[in-house]
C-alpha cells in the first residue's frame, strides 16, 4: 500500500524543497502530490504561521505556447512559486518520493469569463461563474491540452484530476447564501446543466430534454441523467487518459462528493474505465459515516484501484486517524492520502507518521 500527501508549491517555498521532501519521507510517505493548478482560497499554513491565498485558476507554471487550442490557462503564479515547485519536482526521487501533480481542471474562473458561452449552468439555468462544462468538445480539448502540458514539464507518476466532471452545487469555495437549504436529492440535482451542449449530449443518446429538465425540477430523472452525464465524462477521461498515457504518466480522477452528487457529477464505472486509478476523499468522516462514505463512492469506481483520502483535524488524534486508516483499509483501500501536509501544525506531524505507519501494517 501507498502512501502519499498532498501539498502546495508555498510550502516548498516557505518549507524549502529539499526540506519538504524530507519531511514528507520522515513522515513514512511514498509519494508527494502537489499542486500544479488549484482553485481560489485562503490557506492556513499552520507549521509557519502565515495566510496564503490562491486566486482563481492560479497556475504554477508557465503554459506551453503552443499546447492550446481556444481555451488556456490564464493566471500564473509568480516566479518564486513557480521555482519552488520545480525543484521540489527534482527533489522528490532523491527521496525515494514519487511525484504526483495535482490538477484543478475545469474550475477555473478567468477561463470561464473568457468564455462565458462554455460555462456550466445550475438547473434553472443559470451560468456558473468559476465551472467550465464538459460537453462542450472545446472544453474536453482544454482538458486533454493541459493535463498534456503538465506531463511534458514534470514528467508526474501520476497526475491527480481534481473537477475533472460535471460540476456540482456547492463546491468548497464557492460561497451559496440559502436561508432555505437544498438538502438530499434536490440538492444533487440543482447543480444539473442543461445548456446547449447538454441538450446535443442528450439528444445523442436518445433523451428528451425538456422532459429530462422536468423530471429534474420534479426532484425525479436521476438514473438517467447520471447516464447522460457518465457518458460526458468518460469523453473527459478518454481524452485526458489518451494525453497522460503518452508521458506514461497514470491519470486519478479524484471524487469529493456523496455519492448522490458524485453520480449525478458523471462518476461511475463505465466513466471512469479509460483511467487507471480513482481517489475518493472521506474527508473527516469517521465509524459508520466513514464506512458509507467509502462504499458509496467505491461502488462508483468500478474496478479500478482506489485511493481513500482522509482529513487530518484536531479531534483525529491520539491514533484515531490511524485507526480510520485501517478500517478503510479493511474495507478495501489500495492506498491511502493523508490531507494536508501543508495545512497541518507541527503537533500533527505525529499523527501523520501513525496513520502512515498503520497503512504499512504497523
Amino acid at each position: 500500500m501507498s502512501v502519499q500527501v498532498f501539498c502546495y508549491p508555498e510550502d516548498a517555498v516557505l518549507t524549502g524543497p529539499a526540506e519538504l521532501c524530507a519531511l514528507a519521507a520522515g513522515l513514512g510517505a511514498d509519494a508527494i502530490a502537489v499542486a500544479v493548478r488549484y482553485h481560489p482560497a485562503r490557506r492556513w499554513f499552520a507549521r509557519h504561521g502565515v495566510v496564503r491565498h490562491s486566486p482563481p485558476g492560479i497556475t504554477y507554471f508557465p503554459p506551453g505556447e503552443d499546447r492550446y487550442g481556444r481555451l488556456r490557462p490564464l493566471t500564473v503564479a509568480g516566479e518564486e512559486e513557480i521555482s519552488a515547485l520545480r525543484e521540489l519536482r527534482e527533489e522528490a526521487p532523491r527521496h525515494g518520493l514519487a511525484f504526483h501533480a495535482w490538477t484543478v481542471v475545469l474550475h477555473d474562473d478567468p477561463v470561464v469569463a473568457a468564455h462565458p458561452e462554455l460555462a456550466a449552468r445550475t438547473l434553472d439555468g443559470t451560468p456558473t461563474i468559476h465551472a467550465l462544462c464538459p460537453s462542450h468538445p472545446d472544453v474536453v480539448e482544454y482538458a486533454a491540452a493541459l493535463v498534456a502540458d503538465v506531463c511534458a514539464r514534470f514528467s508526474p507518476d501520476v497526475i491527480e484530476l481534481e473537477s475533472a466532471l460535471y460540476a456540482a452545487w456547492d463546491p468548497s469555495y464557492v460561497i451559496s447564501l440559502e436561508l432555505a437549504p437544498l438538502t438530499g436529492m434536490a440538492r444533487a440535482l440543482a447543480g444539473q446543466c442543461f445548456c446547449g451542449a447538454c441538450v446535443r449530449l442528450m439528444e445523442e443518446l436518445g433523451h428528451d430534454p425538456p422532459e429530462l429538465r422536468a423530471l429534474a425540477l420534479a426532484g425525479e430523472g436521476a438514473p438517467t441523467l447520471r447516464t447522460v452525464r457518465a457518458h460526458g465524462v468518460r469523453r473527459v477521461m478518454e481524452a485526458t487518459a489518451a494525453a497522460a498515457h503518452e508521458y506514461d504518466t497514470a491519470v486519478r480522477p479524484l471524487i469529493f462528493d456523496d455519492p448522490d452528487m458524485a453520480a449525478l457529477q458523471g462518476s461511475g464505472p463505465d466513466a471512469f474505465a479509460p483511467a487507471d486509478r480513482v481517489g475518493v476523499g472521506c474527508g473527516t468522516l469517521a465509524g459508520d459515516a466513514l464506512a458509507a462514505r467509502y462504499g458509496g463512492l467505491a461502488a462508483l469506481a468500478g474496478d479500478r484501484p482506489l485511493l481513500a483520502s482522509l482529513n487530518w483535524s484536531p479531534d483525529r488524534t491520539e491514533g484515531r486517524l490511524a485507526d480510520d486508516v485501517r478500517a478503510l483499509m479493511g474495507v478495501g483501500a489500495a492506498d491511502i492520502a493523508l490531507y494536508n501536509l501543508s495545512l497541518v501544525p507541527e503537533s500533527a506531524l505525529p499523527d501523520l507518521a501513525a496513520a502512515a505507519r498503520a497503512a504499512k501494517g504497523g
